[in-house]
């Protein structure tokens, strides 16, 4: 599991994914996300996780890891899926959009990084949006 939150911190540019309390949603999305990642696109993750083992302690591993040879079409595969299933919580076809629900699409990195909700997804009161929103 270390290895796989290492990989996608690496990957979204997240820190917080090395350090997720066991008992957090975000541990357990990360459980499901790994096993999403084992079951759906094993041959590219497989691959990825090895460029990742020999890259993890260069200078700078995420460019050690993009100019790696071995990284092509299914580890690159790979490494787009788990951009897209921390952020998005989504994941798809390798060549096509995101089209599948990984599960937790309301508590994908992109809503705080972005400052917004998740679209048609939201903790506050029914008519929330007909008053303008406080400022930071």
């Amino acid at each position: 599991m270390d290895e796989f939150l290492g990989l996608s911190s690496l990957l979204t540019g997240l820190s917080s994914l090395k350090t997720l309390d066991p008992s957090s949603v975000e541990a357990r999305m990360a459980r499901d996300y790994l096993r999403l990642m084992k079951e759906q696109f094993a041959p590219g993750f497989d691959a990825l996780l090895q460029i990742y083992r020999s890259v993890a302690g260069a200078p700078d591993p995420l460019q050690a890891l993009l100019q790696d040879p071995r990284f092509v079409t299914d580890a690159e595969q790979a490494a787009k899926q788990i951009a897209n299933i921390w952020l998005l919580s989504q994941y798809g076809s390798p060549g096509k959009l995101p089209d599948q629900d990984a599960g937790f699409y309301e508590k994908g990195f992109v809503w705080p990084a972005i400052k917004a909700h998740p679209i048609g997804f939201s903790h506050l009161n029914y008519g929330y949006w007909s008053s303008k929103p406080e400022h930071e």
